[in-house]
């Protein structure tokens, strides 16, 4: 290839990140990139990052359109001198892959296996550039249980924090970079073993060099061919990525680990309906869901556990409520986070609430939108739905799911009467919390939506 060349690939952000969509150029060609300059939108499952430029040059090409998804490491455009010819710029694309090394692929992977139940976490190689990474934090301690697709660290890689995602199941049993360290790819972070592996099998494994001590052995390992089995033509095979992907992967490990339980309960909503309806008149727009949200922080205040979460044998009990909110797109469910509910104003939340959805839409939701999230809601109500259950995400203990508010026929002392009447079903943790406290809980916050005036004060 020509060395006036240079290629602009598909990062990889995130170990599970298998693919993403270009969402916007930010260049156009002709235009001179210097390193740290914005040069396109990517999405990855739910997130949208900003690709940047690691090093000068003019962009001679693009190669692939917005709305584009391509695989990691896939040709988006061609960087270079301007003196480059048409010719040299098409025979670049032509033999784009071919040159790159076979070791590439191995340094790719933050975890690699050793043997005997041995995980290396190691500095990750995201981008072809990259050759060092800054840990920034460790999000795991000695001691604590991980599964796959568990965060583990947030590394810097120029300007950019990408986070480090887990691929074995495991205890991490040694860490060994320290945060602050300034580590080249492959470099080793620490160490996951599985259940029955000593400390003595990890000081040996480590004393015998590490993976570097078994890399022939273990690439000498025939690969196993693949059987393709027929498709029957009157199916379509659709391939789950992208965000349907990542919702798969998230909902199958909540369900698998988390032991469920749920508990409904009915609310009269009339008064509440009443307030959201005063206050939109006023001028200030707040929904159902809104109060719901306040409420809900209100009420953990007296039941903090529906804020507290589960890992490696310890309740983790949050000081904020960050309430992640269940946003319906064509392409799948997003959650991003309301942060702080305890201290912010009803008009405030509902400020809050339609940035998110704006941001939701527009396909703009970023890491600081996505995360920490320490209880989420769902509310399927104007779908006409009267009442479902919903699945507690990842890192949570409970997830409210809200059913639509509707005329009904209720009994008060012997005389029927219509009233708004709404349910919520709470599904929650059985390892944090029992049915028990949840009720008292959905008690708290029924009494809050039946007499709501405490909630606008």
């Amino acid at each position: 290839m020509s060395s006036k060349l240079q290629e602009l690939t598909m990062p990889k952000w995130g170990l599970t990140m298998e693919e993403g969509t270009l969402v916007t150029w930010m260049v156009e060609v002709g235009d001179a990139i210097e390193p740290g300059m914005e040069l396109a939108e990517v999405e990855t499952d739910k997130i949208v990052n900003v690709m940047e430029a690691t090093f000068s040059g003019v962009l001679l090409k693009k190669v692939a359109d917005e709305g584009d998804v391509l695989p990691v490491s896939a040709l988006l455009g061609v960087v270079g001198d301007s003196s480059a010819s048409e010719a040299e710029i098409d025979d670049f694309i032509a033999n784009f892959g071919s040159e790159v090394p076979t070791e590439t692929k191995e340094a790719d992977a933050p975890v690699a296996a050793a043997p005997g139940g041995i995980y290396e976490i190691t500095m990750p190689k995201w981008g072809l550039t990259m050759e060092e990474g800054t840990l920034v934090k460790w999000m795991v301690e000695v001691g604590t249980t991980v599964e796959p697709g568990m965060e583990l660290a947030e590394v810097e890689t120029d300007k950019i924090v990408n986070v480090l995602e887990n691929t074995h199941s495991g205890v991490v049993s040694r860490i060994v970079a320290e945060e602050g360290d300034v580590l080249p790819v492959g470099a080793l972070l620490g160490i996951i073993a599985a259940e029955g592996i000593s400390d003595a099998d990890i000081d040996a494994y480590l004393d015998g060099g590490g993976a570097a001590a078994t890399e022939e052995s273990t690439c000498s390992a025939p690969a196993e061919e693949s059987v393709v089995e027929p498709v029957a033509p009157a199916e379509e095979l659709v391939p789950v990525a992208g965000m349907r992907a990542a919702i798969a992967k998230t909902v199958s490990t909540s369900w698998s680990n988390i032991p469920h339980y749920m508990v409904t309960v009915a609310i009269n909503m009339g008064k509440a309906d009443a307030l959201a309806r005063s206050m939109k008149e006023a001028g200030t727009k707040v929904s159902i869901n809104d109060l719901i949200i306040k409420a809900s922080a209100v009420a953990i205040q007296k039941y903090p556990l529906m804020n507290a979460s589960y890992a490696d044998k310890n309740i983790t009990l949050h000081r904020d409520v960050n309430m992640a909110v269940a946003i319906g797109l064509d392409e799948g469910v997003v959650m991003p986070v309301i942060r702080n509910c305890q201290s912010l104003s009803l008009p405030e939340i509902g400020v809050k609430s339609r940035e998110l959805v704006a941001l939701a839409k527009d396909g703009k939701l970023g890491k600081a939108e996505m995360s920490d999230g320490t209880i989420a809601i769902s509310n399927m109500g104007m779908l006409g739905v009267e009442s479902f259950v919903a699945i507690v995400p990842p890192t949570m203990s409970a997830i409210l799911a809200i059913g639509t508010v509707k005329d009904e026929a209720v009994v008060r002392e012997g005389k029927i009467e219509v009233a708004k009447m709404m349910r919520i079903t709470i599904s929650a943790d059985h390892r944090v919390h029992d049915g028990a406290y949840a009720a008292k809980f959905l008690a708290e916050l029924r009494g809050l939506l039946e007499a709501p005036e405490i909630l606008s004060a």
